[in-house]
């Protein structure tokens, strides 16, 4: 992920979004287009007023942000950036899009640990519990949900269940964990400039020769699956990461197909296995009404080829039982 200059070097291009770049409270801005705002202020979606956003100054915030990367928005019409100050900008450009579109998420201010979560009410007690149990006994945890549903704010809370004592490296597309440990690596995804780039799934096996006691992926997107599933599988216990998916179940299902994306992919039913294996807790976290929360955990036990299903064990759900007809 590439950087550029911070926040606060945006100001001067985006008139009218002045109070939004200041306020905490906003965690993502997002135009449309000329005059066509919208942020998530305390995870709520809101329209916001900046008429003297006009398709020139657009023009020249996304050359602001492109040029000290190497890069002309005319040559390159999309790019993903990381500021100086953590926050992620998303621009695209003409002919990418009819007009200059420009997605800034902030970056936290503040990093909840795991009892913060719990009084907060976004992390129920035997969750939390059952998280502890399986990576003290040097099992993996998942995280799943869908974009903006916290995966990332619970994972970082559940690093901190780790063994302090031992190594931790991290592998992120953008560097957004906060790993306070001494003995811990972090390696992010991308390249500068036109270099190659270096992909999740290239510094997953990297990895594996910096002696990691345990691997943290910030997430899952494709064939780095399978490797992971591999170092899970072969003495990286208690380690974590996350996945994009509506619910626990379709989570396994989504990490399998990932993992089968990899060159020279073992069966379905073979990687299924390894999933099994690789995977002893998922814990699916969603966005409602503005709250983050998990909304479900499950247990993994199996998985049964000729039905197709995964055998789970319930650990949470906020889901009320299906009433038995009369």
């Amino acid at each position: 992920m590439k950087r550029a200059s911070g926040i606060g070097h945006l100001r001067p291009f985006l008139p009218g979004l002045e109070s939004l770049l200041e306020d905490p409270a906003v965690s993502e801005i997002m135009i449309n287009g000329p005059a066509n705002v919208w942020v998530e202020r305390n995870g709520r979606l809101e329209p916001h007023d900046a008429p003297g956003l006009t398709a020139a100054w657009l023009h020249r915030a996304a050359i602001h942000i492109a040029r000290p990367l190497g890069f002309d928005p005319a040559q390159r019409p999309v790019l993903d950036a990381r500021l100086e100050d953590g926050s992620r900008v998303a621009i695209c450009t003409p002919p990418a899009s009819p007009e200059v579109a420009i997605t800034i998420r902030r970056f936290g201010g503040r990093a909840f640990s795991a009892e913060d979560l719990v009084a907060l009410g976004s992390l129920p007690e035997p969750v939390l519990e059952a998280a502890r149990r399986t990576l003290l006994a040097r099992r993996n945890v998942l995280v799943s949900g869908g974009t903006g549903s916290g995966k990332t704010t619970l994972l970082n809370a559940l690093i901190e269940l780790l063994p302090s004592g031992e190594r931790i490296v991290a592998i992120e597309d953008t560097l957004e964990l906060r790993i306070d440990r001494a003995n811990r690596l972090r390696f992010e995804a991308g390249a500068i400039g036109p270099e190659t780039p270096v992909s999740i799934r290239d510094l997953v096996r990297h990895a594996l020769r910096h002696r990691p006691d345990h691997i943290v992926v910030g997430e899952v997107r494709g064939g780095e699956a399978a490797d992971l599933l591999q170092a899970l599988n072969t003495g990286h216990g208690g380690s974590l990461t996350t996945i994009h998916a509506n619910n626990a179940r379709s989570a396994l299902s989504r990490l399998a197909s990932c993992a089968m994306q990899a060159t020279g992919a073992l069966p379905w039913e073979v990687t299924c296995r390894g999933v099994v294996d690789g995977i002893a807790l998922v814990v699916h976290v969603t966005r409602q009404g503005g709250r983050r929360f998990v909304e479900e955990a499950l247990e993994v036990r199996g998985y049964e080829p000729d039905a197709g299903r995964w055998l789970t064990e319930p650990v949470w759900t906020t889901h009320k039982p299906k009433e038995a007809k009369a």
